[in-house]
């Protein structure tokens, strides 16, 4: 029987800390989608990682270029799919997060958003998108869990 297989969509800083205590209590294969640009998430996460180039937008970048990595993270996360083969997708919010959680959906791939722990009342952009989207949606406060149907309080979660 082969093992689960997880692919965890991290960003940088508390995203990747979070990410990366949640991984440890995972018993699973574990992958890592990273961003190109944040060497020291890369160095946090060892091995098993694939960088691919955040669609955040830059001050210095016009709409165009945020919109072409957005497409070229899709097509990213399409190509990391045939490559890891996850069971499941999980995130802590990263700005990475929205391009490969659709994308899993076409594929049937589980996803598992967890919201980041300062989102006590209204969810981030990412999350705010992704309600009704995902296989699980958790929040760490009640207080969010109760204003948005489809996101669950299960505790503090990492």
């Amino acid at each position: 029987m082969s093992s689960l297989r997880v692919l965890f969509v991290l960003g940088s800083g508390g995203h990747t800390s979070r990410g990366l205590k949640l991984s440890s209590q995972i018993e699973a294969e574990k992958y890592f989608m990273v961003p190109f640009e944040s060497d020291v998430t890369k160095e946090k996460v060892g091995s098993k990682y694939y960088s691919v180039i955040s669609p955040r937008f830059r001050a210095k970048d016009s709409r165009i270029m945020s919109i072409f990595r957005t497409l070229f993270l899709f097509l990213h996360s399409l190509v990391l799919f045939f490559i890891v083969r996850p069971d499941v997708l999980v995130s802590t919010g990263s700005g990475l997060t929205l391009p490969p959680f659709l994308m899993a959906r076409l594929f049937g791939i589980k996803t598992i958003y967890i919201e980041s722990p300062s989102r006590v009342y209204y969810p981030s952009i990412a999350g705010r998108l992704l309600i009704g989207k995902t296989d699980l949606w958790l929040s760490s406060w009640p207080e969010l869990a109760n204003r948005y149907p489809g996101v669950e309080y299960r505790g503090m979660i990492v």
